[in-house]
């Protein structure tokens, strides 16, 4: 219940709730999800929401991440569904925050959070309190040499010390910045460089892709038109792969989507300009678990309007990875390795045609639903 609550969570999304119609007879239906909408008030253009538990109460919280602001909003989930901000929220998160990732960067036991901001070259890591509150961290925001400056930010243990490290794109020379932590909320910066394919903009997402027990990287490459899978040794160096994929790949999720125990790699596809929907696309690569990726069958999918983000989390309670996008609402049915999708409504502040609609005030984050019938 709290991994499906966790996946629900939806900011600023003023919805009708996603009444799925199927299209085709040969897919079975899966049962609807009731969502309910949460109005939370947060900072101007918040470009990220993440959920986590940062004041140890065993219970859901929301962090959003205000570009142009240039805070983090925190609230704190009571475990019902509701939701209040923090003490002091929002709090400074320095230049146009776009991205964050979170761990405990100085070994206190507390959710901390580490920033991307873009625009600048620098990182900007907020130590939490454990109740709620988060404060800047020693020398933070902290220069980084990426170049032109850094989009999307992860954590995980790459060098095995158990201090948490990032990892921040350097699109322009088509490398990925890897700074290790020293456990006190401060890293050792330059760091080291590795290469990735051409252009690995906006996002970049970790975790363990061969199951070696050591954090993997992922990038999308938007001018290469692919996907980079950089292998950690559990030591500080990786290992690069590169899987081919539609143009334009542009945000990433990390899920076992057809539950074989394997993670799977999902890829939205954007042009960069919602003008241009020609690119609009989501594509699913199935991975084996032994450092080799396969496309869905029928990847890559159609989307709606500005898939510029997306997330996996189990939606339908039925413990297989759905994955929600933002700009519309679809499903996408599994069934023998192949995906169909079922468009939805969704109403906003500004309805539009069934496939989405912008919110200039907040973030959408809806659904495409996936489930394997066995």
């Amino acid at each position: 219940m709290r991994k499906l609550l966790l996946s629900i969570i939806i900011l600023e999304l003023l919805s009708t709730g996603c009444n799925m119609q199927t299209r085709g007879s040969k897919y079975a239906a899966a049962p609807d999800v009731p969502f309910r909408a949460l109005h939370l008030s947060v900072g101007t253009h918040p470009d990220m929401v993440n959920t986590t538990d940062v004041n140890k109460d065993g219970h859901i919280d929301i962090l959003a991440a205000n570009s142009d602001s240039n805070n983090v909003s925190v609230y704190l989930g009571d475990g019902k569904g509701g939701f209040s901000p923090a003490g002091g929220s929002p709090f400074p998160a320095g230049q146009e925050p776009s991205d964050f990732a979170t761990g405990d960067f100085n070994g206190d036991s507390n959710t901390d959070v580490a920033i991307a901001n873009h625009g600048v070259k620098t990182v900007t890591v907020l130590l939490g309190n454990g109740k709620g509150q988060f404060s800047l961290a020693p020398g933070s925001p902290f220069n980084v040499e990426s170049s032109p400056h850094p989009h999307g930010i992860a954590s995980a243990d790459f060098n095995g010390d158990q201090k948490p490290d990032i990892a921040v794109d350097s699109w322009g020379e088509n490398k990925v910045l890897v700074i290790f932590g020293k456990g006190d909320g401060t890293f050792q910066t330059p760091g080291m460089k590795f290469e990735a394919g051409k252009m690995p903009y906006h996002r970049l997402r970790t975790a363990d892709l061969n199951a070696d027990g050591n954090p993997d990287i992922v990038t999308s490459n938007f001018e290469a038109g692919s996907v980079s899978v950089l292998f950690g040794d559990g030591r500080g160096s990786f290992t690069r792969k590169d899987f081919p994929a539609s143009p334009n790949p542009f945000g990433i999720a990390i899920a076992d989507l057809n539950g074989d125990h394997h993670l799977d790699v999902a890829v939205v596809h954007y042009s960069g300009q919602d003008t241009d929907p020609t690119k609009n696309a989501l594509s699913v690569l199935f991975g084996d678990g032994k450092e080799n990726f396969s496309p869905a069958k029928g990847s890559p999918f159609s989307t709606g309007n500005y898939p510029g983000t997306l997330g996996a989390g189990d939606l339908n309670g039925d413990g297989i990875e759905d994955l929600r996008l933002t700009g519309f609402c679809q499903r996408l049915h599994l069934r023998d390795e192949s995906f169909a999708i079922h468009p939805t409504l969704v109403a906003g502040n500004e309805p539009r045609k069934p496939g989405g609609f912008v919110d200039s005030h907040g973030v959408n984050l809806q659904r495409i639903s996936q489930r394997m019938n066995r």
